[in-house]
């Protein structure tokens, strides 16, 4: 599995949970122990809109593979592979993948 297929996986399920929960909260579900400032500040559509904005920010890291960390935003030429040089993009999707690290599926290697 790549690393932006596991991200892509993981916000498929970020936003199914944010779909599930909005319909749990409308169907009038909320009881005391879900209430509080977690409750308000987690909601369905503020997770939803973090799904959207990672899904963005994948997109941009898919455009940056190719821009070299270490040069002022001068293109690399030669594949990823053979350089061995830190890709912006690269440590884009690193980051992003960080806070599903307790998943069974991440690779330690993607760890920045």
């Amino acid at each position: 599995m790549t690393l932006s297929a596991f991200l892509t996986a993981r916000l498929d399920e970020d936003e199914a949970r944010a779909v599930a929960e909005e319909l749990r909260r409308g169907s009038g579900a909320l009881d005391e122990t879900h209430a509080g400032e977690v409750e308000r500040t987690f909601t369905p559509a503020r997770l939803k809109a973090e799904v959207d904005a990672k899904r963005r920010l994948l997109r941009l890291a898919y455009e940056a593979t190719g821009l070299d960390m270490d040069k002022d935003l001068e293109r690399a030429v030669n594949a990823r592979e053979d350089s061995g040089v830190a890709f912006v993009g690269e440590r884009m999707l690193q980051a992003l993948a960080l806070p599903y690290a307790d998943h069974p599926d991440y690779d330690e290697a993607w760890r920045p």
